[in-house]
């Protein structure tokens, strides 16, 4: 393989190593947080829905803990358990797309004018507290993605690094 491929390989793994994987320390730390995230995603969408219209805060937020809590959960042997990559490429599959969707909208609503009658509108409680919810359940979001796709890199590289030590 010429110097040029390989560094163009390199720079390659090292841009999706960057850019959209966690480090191990983060998965790790998702994984035995997940009771936490459990428990911050249940009052989260118990304060959503029980406080009177207009107070509540936290049900889109509330609902991403516990996804990401369940996640962490169902690859809490992301290390050890040689197939586990095979669900977090489908959670990939399946999250992937909704997620790319939705960045998508954030940043074409950053390039493209109000209309001319929201313009004057005030900001409101209830905008802002929907802004919020909806911005911090989107970084839980993207959160999300990025420990399924690290989880089945991560976990194939062992499986196939096992299954190397097998055939030997």
């Amino acid at each position: 393989m010429g110097t040029d491929r390989m560094c163009r390989v390199a720079t390659g793994t090292m841009f999706v190593t960057v850019m959209l994987l966690l480090t191990e320390t983060q998965v790790d730390r998702i994984v035995c947080n997940r009771r936490a995230l459990a428990l911050g995603g249940l009052l989260l969408m118990v304060l959503a829905l029980g406080l009177p219209n207009g107070l509540g805060f936290g049900g889109l937020t509330g609902f991403m803990l516990l996804s990401l809590a369940s996640y962490g959960l169902t690859f809490r042997k992301w290390r050890t358990d040689p197939g586990l990559w095979m669900l977090a490429v489908l959670i990939t599959v399946l999250l992937g797309p909704g997620w790319a969707y939705l960045e998508f909208l954030q940043l074409r609503g950053l390039l493209v004018k109000p209309a001319a009658n929201l313009a004057g509108r005030p900001l409101t409680w209830e905008k802002m507290r929907v802004w919020l919810d909806a911005s911090v359940a989107m970084v839980l979001f993207a959160i999300t993605v990025r420990f399924a796709v690290t989880v089945a890199f991560e976990n194939w590289k062992r499986s196939k690094r096992s299954n190397h030590t097998m055939e030997s």
